[in-house]
């Protein structure tokens, strides 16, 4: 048995299983599809629930991050879009009723990260780049891949839109298209 195996296991595990269901919970909130998707693939229940009853499904279209992609990867790995909440909404209710909220607003353009130059890309701080100077100095050439993942977890961070309509209005469709009979 490899190591991957081991990981699976584990998080099937009565004992450890919150724990992963927590960490899928938090990346749907996030709207974080990559990481959705790999804690699925890990054998989490897509349908686990948190407090008041919220899956990662309602998490994810409640969150402030809500994501088209995110709601796509958990449908597809079994997520029940009909689960409701003590409320007794739905993740389509929530969309709905965040497009309504996000439609109601004056029309702004989402804030660009000032984090972003003008091609989208990725400019450090002084201090972030003091920081991620100062990892590079401690790594050495050995440990690449944590630089690696260091920086796209940065770029993802400020490429990140909060509760934009377009995405919203993806969702609506993606839940209504899933709601219905087959």
């Amino acid at each position: 048995m490899d190591a991957m195996d081991d990981f699976r296991s584990m998080a099937r595990d009565p004992e450890h299983r919150r724990q992963f269901e927590k960490l899928l919970y938090l990346a749907a909130k996030r709207g974080d599809a990559d990481l959705v998707a790999e804690r699925l693939s890990w054998g989490i229940d897509p349908n686990c629930t948190f407090a008041k009853n919220r899956t990662p499904l309602i998490a994810n279209v409640g969150g402030s991050n809500p994501s088209a992609v995110t709601v796509r990867t958990l449908l597809e790995h079994g997520a029940d879009p009909h689960l409701m909440d003590e409320a007794g909404l739905t993740a389509l209710d929530y969309a709905r009723r965040k497009l309504a909220r996000l439609r109601a607003r004056p029309n702004r353009r989402p804030r660009k990260s000032p984090s972003l130059d003008e091609n989208g890309q990725l400019r450090l701080s002084a201090e972030e780049q003091e920081e991620l100077d100062e990892m590079r100095r401690e790594l050495g050439s050995e440990d690449r891949d944590y630089l690696h993942l260091w920086w796209q977890e940065r770029l993802r961070a400020a490429r990140r839109v909060f509760n934009d309509p377009e995405q919203v209005e993806q969702i609506v469709a993606i839940l209504e298209a899933a709601g219905e009979p087959r």
